[in-house]
Parts: C-alpha cells; structure tokens; sequence
C-alpha cells in the first residue's frame, strides 16, 4: 500500500521541478538563519557587483541562438571570486560548489541545479584576462572606498617578495636547446621553404645530441664544455643564418618575422650573458672557442628558462640562494592592498614604487600623503622619482643609507659641493673642478689628482695609509643629495616615527598572499599572466578583509556578533 494517493503522486510528480525550488528555498533559509554570521554570508550582504557583472556581459555572445544561457555572468563572476578566496585550481572549485551549500548559494545555484563545469570556468577566467585584467582588483577597491573611506587616509606601505616562476631552472646547454627548437618550430610555420634548407645547413645531431646521450646533470666538467662547444657553435650558426635570411627576404611580411625575432634577441642575449665567444678564425665564423661565464662574470636579467622568458633571477639576500621568478611589489595600508605589481625577478626592488603609486592615481584618483618602507626606498634618487611622479604629494618614510659606515676613510658627506655643483672642496679646504658625470650612477665623480693630495695631514684619514701615492682619490657625489638631507631631517619628526613603526604591517599583507592565497608560486607562464593572479589574489585579500573592518564598524555601534573569517 502507497503512502501517498495516486492523485497526490501525480501532482508532484508533474510538479517536481517546482518541489525541488520549494525544497531548495526552505532550506537555504533554514540553514542561512543558522549561520547568519559566517564571512560569506556577510560578503554576500556587502557586495555589489553589477559593474563587474555588467563589464563582463560580453564573454556571451548575444546573437539570439543556441539554448539558453544557464551560468550567467552574475553566477560566473561569484565561481570566479570563490576560485580565489579559497585558493582552489579549477577541478577543486567545481567540487566546492556543487558540495558546500553556502558556497553554492553564494554563487546563485539552487541546492539541486547542476553546478558549472570547471572547463567553463576556465574559458571565463582566460576572457577576463584578456579583456579586463584590472577589472575585479579595482572594483573592489572603489567598494572599500565606499564602505571603509578612511582607508584613503592612512599611511601607505610598500615592499617586495619573491615570487617562483611557474618554468624550472634549466642547465644552460639544456636552455640553448629548448631555444633553437621553439625557433625551428616557428620557423616551420612561417617560411617552411628556407626552414628545410636551414636544416641541411645546421648539424642537427651536435645541436640537439642522440637520445642515448648522457643528460646533462650527469656530464662531468669536460664532458659539459665539449658538449657546450657543440651546442653554441650551432645556436650561432643558426642564429646568424635565420638573421641574415630575414635582412634580405621580400616575401615574409613584418608580423610574421615578429616572433623569430624576438627569439632571435633572447638566444643572443642567453649566449651573452651566460658565455664568452672568442674568433679563432675571423674568416671561419663558425670556428670559435665558447666558454661558460664564471656565477659572478654572468650578466644581469639572466634567462632561466625557455617556457617563460619573462623570468629572471631574484637574488634578495646574500645568505640566501636566487630564485627564477619574479618580483612583485605590493603597495598597501595596514588593513588592505591598494596597489599590487609584478615585475621581472633581477629588477631592484625601488625601481617599481613610482610605477605603482601612478597606477593608483591612473585608476582610483589620488597620490598617497605618505609611503612607509624599508631602506632600499631611502635612496635619494627614488625618493625624487616619486616626488617627481606625484607633483610632490607623497613623502617617502624610510632610513636613509648609511655609506659612511662602509669605511672609516671620509665619505661623500665630509666634501662640500660647489653651489654651482661643479666643484669639491675637501675636509682640507683642497677645491678640484675635474667632474666626470655618470648618468648610471646617477651622480658625478670628482677627481683630486695626486699632487693636490701630497703632504695632507688628513692623507690617512681621506686615502688610507696603503694607498698608492700617485693614485688619484675619487669622491662620487650624488645628484640627490638635497632630498636626502631632507629626508635625513624629515626623519626625525614624530610622523616619520610613527611611519616606521607602521611599516612592519606590509608583512602581514605579504604573509597573507603567500601563505594564504598562493601567491608564492606562480600558476601560469608570463608576467601578464603572473600580474593577473597576483590581483585576483589580492582581490580575494580585500574581500575577507572588508569583511572584517565592516563587521567591527556594526560591533561597535550595535554590538554585533563578530564574523568567522
């Protein structure tokens, strides 16, 4: 016996997409009452996100065919928010939705709607890269304007960390290779004829070796150099036949050379800065002598690495190894991040900070009243880059370097420049006018010849008791002088104190992106797309942090129950 009727049975039956909504509402809000004060739920409440879902209409194409769109863009956008504010790949955002039922309310799915699939996700995120990179970072920031409008007012704070390129280190021999092959295989594409001539040109076994051939790691020291000697000789023989090839062809259109020759350009320059090339016979190109550069002879922005050739080495610490990758900068307050970049590993640490900080006018109006950061943003030419870049609105606080503590000998600081600037007088009232610039340097080197110097009492003090006599002394003087006594000044005040005290806050953002949100580790291959990642990830940081700052806004005038972040 049934325990329904018939009739009733039929009726359910016929109804059962809508007893499924009935049961999927009662307990959304069954459960929604239970956990009223969880992080998500009150992400939920805050967000607006129509601008995001209104930027993003285009990824559907809207031509009136096909059936009709079941993961819209609003459900899309919040798939792709939950992505990062749990740090997932694709396949683990896909489970997450369709099994955590406040994670599957969040994004706009019933309890019994099948979720999206991790493909079309994935096709979405790649559109948002392409098309509107900067788009979720900068909403949620005009957001945090909007609810948290003190934030604007704070001391700013800036530093770097490292980051590991998604491409391993790779064993020069092993890069050589990788290199000439991505340049036949696009050479194969574009000018297949002159592609099998260059073939029966190159010694292809000598370039790319025998598949039984020992692998590199396992050569010892002159077994490496020989095969380095066959493996460059033929990397320049194909790199200076394919140049001389796209000098004179007619019939291969500029855009179409773009790519070989920007592979051309990273070959050259891996063979200049990791070996040195020596003629043996100036009338025989080929015969040379190639020998591998010395760690500390090597150049600087070294390739590490032929899947990512945006990668470099960062060495941050002397007691610590380099890593291939790059270098972010992240600028931000004590509570959220108001502006993130990567660059290239081997980049300096300050070079980015005035590029940061125009980023942030360019996109959200306004230059920061103060940026707090270690000592590698004291120098005197950073802090006039940036006061250049923002018309003089942002003061850097920072330590300014002590070079005097390098020697006992006097330093820069113990001469007087000239009003002028074009002459140096020393601690003995000795003037030289002998000024050689040094636009790198950013500064000029004042020369005192030999005989100005002879018979100094302060010859020990200024030289050094082993110098030579007939040595000239240098005194390199910087073009920034004025805005580090500035500085110098400026840090004695009770708000550069303050700064200071404040700066150590950037370590807890920087903790929170690597250790929390992956941000350690790149997940795709180029800066682009390492730049991406690095916004989206720091996106995911301002959400759970609006969350808590508004949170405590309402606990303090209504005594509401603390979120669960």
């Amino acid at each position: 016996m049934s325990i329904l009727p018939q009739t009733a049975l039929f009726v359910i039956l016929q109804s059962w997409s809508l007893v499924l909504h009935l049961v999927s509402a009662y307990w959304y809000e069954r459960q929604l009452s239970r956990y009223q004060n969880h992080w998500l739920v009150k992400l939920h409440e805050l967000l607006d996100l129509t601008c995001l879902e209104q930027a993003c209409a285009g990824f559907h194409a809207d031509s009136g065919r096909g059936a009709p769109v079941i993961h819209t863009i609003p459900r899309l956008v919040r798939a792709l928010l939950i992505k990062y504010l749990y740090n997932l790949a694709l396949r683990p955002t896909e489970e997450l939705i369709d099994n955590h039922f406040l994670v599957k309310w969040f994004v706009g799915y019933s309890l019994f709607a099948e979720p999206l699939d991790h493909t079309t996700l994935h096709r979405f995120e790649v559109w948002v890269f392409r098309c509107c990179p900067r788009l979720f970072f900068d909403e949620v920031l005009r957001l945090i304007d909007q609810l948290c409008p003190e934030d604007r007012a704070r001391i700013q704070l800036v530093d770097t960390f490292g980051m590991h390129a998604r491409a391993a280190n790779t064993y020069l021999i092993d890069l050589l290779r990788a290199v000439c092959a991505k340049i036949l295989n696009v050479l194969a594409e574009t000018d297949p004829n002159f592609h099998l001539s260059l073939l029966a040109d190159l010694n292809l076994l000598a370039l790319f070796g025998h598949p039984q051939d020992k692998i590199t790691p396992a050569l010892k020291g002159p077994e490496r150099a020989e095969r380095l000697q066959q493996v460059a000789r033929q990397a320049l023989r194909l790199s200076r036949l394919l140049t001389d090839h796209l000098d004179q062809v007619a019939d291969l259109p500029p855009d179409q050379q773009v790519g070989l020759r920007l592979l051309l350009a990273y070959l050259t320059k891996i063979m200049s800065d990791e070996t040195t090339v020596t003629a043996n016979n100036p009338a025989d190109p080929d015969q040379v002598t190639i020998v591998e550069r010395k760690h500390g002879d090597k150049g600087s922005y070294r390739i590490g690495s032929a899947s990512d050739f945006a990668a470099t080495y960062r060495k941050h610490d002397d007691n610590k190894e380099a890593i291939l990758g790059y270098n972010p900068t992240v600028l931000g307050t004590k509570v959220f991040m108001r502006e993130v970049q990567v660059d290239t590993g081997a980049q300096q640490d300050n070079v980015a900070l005035p590029q940061v900080l125009q980023s942030q006018y360019d996109q959200h109006d306004f230059f920061p009243d103060f940026v707090a950061g270690d000592m590698k943003y004291g120098y005197g030419k950073t802090r006039a880059q940036v006061a250049e870049v923002t018309g003089g609105q942002t003061q850097i606080i920072a330590l300014v370097p002590d070079y005097d503590k390098r020697s006992d000998l006097y330093g820069p600081r113990d001469f007087s420049l000239a009003d002028d600037g074009l002459a140096l007088t020393c601690p003995q009232g000795q003037t030289t006018a002998r000024r050689y610039l040094t636009q790198d340097k950013g500064g000029a080197d004042f020369r005192f010849p030999a005989k100005l110097c002879r018979d100094c009492p302060l010859w020990d003090k200024c030289r050094g008791p082993d110098s030579k006599k007939s040595a000239p002394r240098n005194v390199f003087i910087s073009f920034y002088r004025e805005e580090v006594a500035t500085a110098q000044e400026f840090n004695q005040t009770d708000t550069a104190k303050q700064g200071l005290k404040e700066r150590m806050n950037i370590e807890r953002l920087i903790y929170s992106l690597t250790n929390i949100y992956g941000a350690r580790h790149a997940q795709s291959y180029g800066q682009a797309r390492t730049d991406f990642q690095l916004k989206m990830q720091a996106t995911a940081h301002n959400l759970r942090q609006l969350v808590r700052e508004v949170v405590k806004k309402h606990a303090l005038k209504g005594g509401v129950c603390p979120v669960a972040v």
